[in-house]
């Protein structure tokens, strides 16, 4: 589940948003459609796609997001899920639990990140990436995030 948490004091939190309370977890969030903004080779899909096709699920509360793994690769890319939070945050504790996600196997990049308004420009904040390709990059990754702040105002 993924909960966030304010501050009210010293080291005093209060449960602010529950994303698993209800079973409604994907209502709060937008499913990103368009082409990678990395230029990765995958093809980001609504919602009806997701559900229909079983790359998304909330079964007794467990949260599953997937990509295609029955088909043939498209010329698009591999079918697969994005979301953004339709809620912004200045500050919180962020708190996720995630029971299984791939490891650096070839071809995936599994991520949880957050960035500013204007992004690329005002940031972004990696709470972890995993990647083949770069397998040292996680560490770097998290080291420069710790530097940056999404609301960095630039001119």
């Amino acid at each position: 589940g993924v909960a966030l948490m304010s501050t009210t004091g010293w080291a005093q939190y209060v449960l602010e948003d529950d994303y698993t309370a209800n079973g409604n977890f994907f209502d709060q969030f937008e499913f990103f459609n368009g082409s990678d903004p990395t230029h990765g080779y995958v093809d980001y899909v609504e919602r009806d796609y997701a559900e229909s096709a079983g790359l998304i699920g909330n079964n007794y509360g467990k949260i599953y997001m997937g990509v295609d793994h029955t088909n043939v690769v498209g010329k698009a890319g591999r079918p697969a899920v994005r979301i953004e939070s339709t809620k912004t945050y200045d500050s919180g504790l962020i708190i996720i639990d995630i029971e299984h996600m791939p490891g650096g196997i070839c071809g995936t990049w599994p991520a949880f990140w957050m960035f500013g308004p204007n992004w690329p420009k005002n940031g972004e904040i990696g709470m972890f990436v995993q990647s083949i390709a770069f397998p040292h990059f996680a560490d770097m990754y998290k080291i420069l995030s710790r530097a940056s702040t999404i609301n960095q105002t630039t001119t």
